[in-house]
């Protein structure tokens, strides 16, 4: 008897115990809503604060939200709470919830300190007084990076909720989320480089002179388009101005390059004139070009260059929204029509070859002047950073060589990788002469295959797969300055609208090709070596309305020059080109060593 009545204590207590934890596990969870909803009225005071254009209130505001949101990031995090997330209906409630307090608190705190530090630099008069402290400048990059790396967490564990198993009104608020974060994911993978390409730009000491490429990727090349246009501006020790700018005729005027120091076994492998300022970028790697831009410039005014900035239509309408519309010669330009205007429409309006290269710089020197002016808007620019579809991407290189450190470690530098690992590029350079690639797509898929076989030079390795796609949707009727054909190939048929792109795969280091095949016939085709990895360049004719497929498979090395298994991240990497184009990888998985 006395046993049972054990039993029934023991019994007793445990449900009490479970009421409580249940009870408790309730009361978190009940903080954590009302915390995410206090957080979500500071944002509204964010918003606020934002249009106002108030940074001090923006850094103010993004504090009591952090602060806010800190509690339901401690509920979510709580063991009873994580133990009921696996609960049937509301579990998946409580796995949104928790997501969106501990993502958000990181994104919060991460804007926070960008924000305080922005408005630091905004009251120093960054850009036009000299700097004082590189520290805040340093800071705002690093702290803009951080940010990023939150956002775009964010962004990939939202999109991994479905709504639908949502209730208490969170599907709404978790789709609503989803948009919004997805359109500031965006945003910020595309300011964040301008931003870390810009401190490193002002912190610089003493007097610098850069040169800006403004890149036309209409007519693709390895680092992104043909140069159509060009500035140069000084900064010293923060304090920017514009000192010169033009179209690629002016350059053209001055002269040849002299590229005698250019990598002789690169000379002649796509076939372009390096002497001519606009063909110098078909390959990748932007420090190639960088170098013989600064030495032609300096050859031809003596005027040292000590950095150089690539930029084409994507960045173009970013710092459009920044500085807003440009009215140049009765046309209006803004970050909703730029990209289209620059690429397509230019040549329409002004079908006279001057006429279009005096638009051009003209536009680039009012958009310098009032960017170094500060005649900028924050909201303008996060708009048109949002709603850029282009694959372009700032490129930056100096001759000083912490700087371009600093440039290689935030990726910004366009360098081709040297080192082992499954990477690989795909770059176009377009071969007809003409602006035909503002109507090209390109897909490329990178696949990693079965390991245990062995590269024809001796390295462990695994087989892999290339597939490029690569398609001419050009109209009818456009200018004849768009599709027109500049290549000399006698016998050749080429009709309107028809274009010639050399598609350039760079596989990775120690790979070898194991067959080639173009729209599934056998190809034998250019190949070289740049910056020690393997290259493949495919001559393409493409003939209004048509795609073409290349296929390389490849064995790569799994273990490098010291014998030791090669663990790099699997990367691809597209062309900067104006329709972004369409990446996929995958792997079978891991190989061992034998």
């Amino acid at each position: 008897m006395q046993i049972s009545q054990n039993k029934r204590n023991a019994i007793t207590l445990g449900v009490v115990a479970l009421v409580l934890c249940i009870v408790y596990a309730i009361v978190r969870v009940v903080l954590m809503v009302v915390s995410l909803q206090a957080t979500m009225g500071e944002v509204d005071n964010l918003r606020a604060a934002a249009a106002n254009k108030d940074l001090g209130a923006i850094s103010s505001a993004l504090g009591k939200a952090a602060d806010a949101i800190d509690m339901a990031d401690s509920s979510a995090k709580d063991p009873l709470v994580q133990l009921f997330s696996n609960a049937p209906i509301i579990g998946a409630d409580i796995r949104a919830a928790s997501v969106v307090a501990s993502d958000g608190r990181m994104v919060l705190l991460a804007a926070e300190e960008v924000t305080l530090v922005a408005n630091q630099l905004v009251k120093a008069g960054i850009g036009k007084e000299l700097l004082t402290d590189s520290a805040l400048v340093a800071s705002l990059r690093d702290g803009m990076g951080q940010l990023d790396k939150a956002v775009q967490k964010l962004n990939t564990d939202l999109a991994k909720i479905d709504e639908s198993q949502l209730h208490f009104g969170l599907d709404e608020k978790v789709s609503s989320a989803k948009e919004a974060i997805t359109a500031f994911a965006t945003a910020s993978s595309r300011l964040t480089p301008l931003v870390q390409v810009g401190t490193t730009v002002l912190e610089q000491p003493g007097q610098k002179r850069w040169f800006v490429a403004i890149q036309n990727l209409a007519e693709l090349r390895g680092t992104g388009g043909i140069t159509g246009a060009y500035a140069v501006i000084t900064s010293n020790n923060g304090k920017l101005k514009l000192e010169q700018y033009g179209s690629d005729k002016v350059l053209l005027k001055l002269g040849r390059i002299d590229y005698r120091n250019f990598p002789e076994d690169l000379r002649e492998l796509w076939g372009v004139d390096l002497g001519d300022w606009r063909d110098i970028n078909a390959s990748a790697h932007a420090p190639y070009a960088a170098e013989l831009l600064a030495d032609g410039w300096q050859k031809v005014s003596g005027q040292k260059v000590d950095g150089v900035l690539f930029i084409g239509q994507g960045v173009v309408s970013q710092l459009s929204g920044a500085v807003g519309a440009i009215d140049v010669r009765g046309v209006t330009v803004d970050k909703d029509n730029a990209i289209d205007f620059l690429a397509k429409d230019i040549y329409a309006r002004f079908t006279d070859v001057k006429a279009k290269d005096a638009v051009v710089g003209e536009l680039a020197a009012e958009m310098f002047k009032r960017l170094i002016d500060g005649k900028v808007s924050a909201s303008g620019l996060f708009a048109a950073a949002a709603n850029d579809t282009t694959a372009d991407r700032v490129m930056a290189w100096s001759r000083d060589k912490s700087a371009q450190q600093v440039f290689s470690k935030y990726q910004v530098s366009g360098e081709v990788s040297t080192s082992f690992g499954p990477k690989v590029d795909v770059t176009v350079n377009n071969a007809g002469g003409n602006k035909l690639d503002a109507y090209t797509t390109l897909k490329a898929d990178y696949l990693l295959g079965i390991c245990n076989v062995d590269t024809f030079t001796g390295y462990q390795g695994r087989k892999s797969r290339v597939s490029v796609e690569i398609t001419n949707s050009s109209p009818k009727g456009l200018p004849a300055y768009v599709d027109m054909r500049l290549d000399a190939s006698f016998g050749e048929s080429r009709p309107k609208g028809s274009n010639r792109d050399l598609v350039t795969i760079y596989g990775p280091v120690g790979s070898e090709a194991e067959s080639i095949t173009v729209d599934g016939v056998e190809e034998f085709v250019i190949n070289g070596i740049d910056r020690n990895r393997p290259l493949w360049i495919f001559d393409l004719q493409m003939l209004p309305g048509t795609t073409r497929k290349i296929v390389l498979d490849l064995v790569e090395p799994i273990n490098d020059d010291n014998l030791e298994k090669v663990s790099s991240k699997q990367v691809l990497t597209g062309p900067v080109m104006l329709n972004a184009p369409t990446l996929s990888s995958s792997s079978s998985g891991e190989c061992s060593l034998k």
